[in-house]
């Protein structure tokens, strides 16, 4: 059975011809982007792109397809977004990182719920990427999380604050004795990093700052689902596999064997955004921006 989501990966990659920006564009992961194209050829019986280590052509039936897929999917576009600004949804779907839980994001969504009776809340948890990701492919509604950016066609976003980074280290570390640790302590010491195809703009961010500062970690880049949850990468810090750069409000959880401490000099600092989607019903967006302010 065709999906809507692979056609519209299909048409992202359509116009990058480029797997790296198309998988940027649509916040996936190259191969689950390769996937969902095989899954569409498999379907189709046909082969859409002509590839090669140094480019990506669309076939003739691939050209067919882009200009089916195009008319196709802007009147449905047009006619859900018509849908939706005419009706109050029964469900929000809210997408949460796993920090959110400690900050007053929770306590929001009940004045919102209080604001729209009849409303209810479908709480989705995933990554800043996997979130961004939802709200394009019109699989969640509203997301909360920390980001550099946002830059998704049809997404609007507002910043709520400025989310500080503390570190993370085992209780015993010699940086540990300290009430904060000058940024200049990390040239050297080994730091657990997401991976730039996890989360490219945290990542890049990273490694601006470390650019600006003239510091050098030693960056471990870890890729496994540990990484992707606070028990997972405190664990990770606890057997001493490195050192991690934690949004502040997660250092309210305690993990056994690992301490936090404010880093300065500089402290790190991201924006900690809401987002949703441009074809929201108008009342729920001016519900959402009354009661989330910045």
């Amino acid at each position: 059975m065709l999906e809507l989501r692979h056609l519209r990966a299909f048409v992202m990659l359509a116009e990058e011809l480029n797997f790296t920006r198309a998988a940027a564009r649509l916040y996936m992961t190259q191969p689950a982007l390769s996937h969902q194209l095989q899954r569409l050829e498999g379907e189709l019986g046909v082969t859409l792109f002509q590839r090669t280590s140094r480019r990506v052509t669309l076939t003739p039936e691939g050209e067919r397809l882009l200009e089916l897929t195009r008319t196709v999917l802007t009147t449905l576009d047009e006619g859900l977004q018509a849908l939706r600004r005419d009706s109050v949804p029964q469900v929000l779907r809210v997408g949460f990182a796993d920090y959110v839980g400690q900050t007053d994001i929770p306590a929001h969504l009940g004045q919102l719920i209080q604001a729209m009776p009849g409303l209810k809340l479908q709480q989705i948890e995933g990554t800043t990427l996997e979130q961004l990701h939802g709200l394009t492919t019109d699989s969640l509604d509203v997301g909360f999380f920390v980001a550099p950016q946002v830059r998704c066609p049809g997404i609007q976003q507002r910043r709520l604050w400025m989310e500080e980074f503390w570190l993370a280290l085992p209780v015993g570390h010699p940086l540990a004795s300290l009430d904060r640790v000058p940024f200049q302590a990390l040239q050297g010491q080994p730091l657990l990093l997401n991976s730039r195809e996890s989360n490219p703009d945290l990542y890049d961010y990273w490694q601006g700052v470390f650019t600006q500062t003239g510091v050098q970690p030693r960056e471990v880049i870890n890729t496994g689902a540990r990484m992707y949850s606070f028990a997972g990468v405190m664990h990770l810090v606890a057997e001493q596999e490195g050192l991690f750069l934690i949004v502040r409000s997660l250092t309210a959880l305690a993990h056994p064997g690992v301490t936090f401490r404010p880093v300065h000099d500089p402290c790190p600092a991201l924006p900690f955004r809401m987002a949703w989607r441009q074809s929201l019903p108008a009342v729920v967006q001016a519900q959402l921006r009354l009661i989330f302010t910045e």
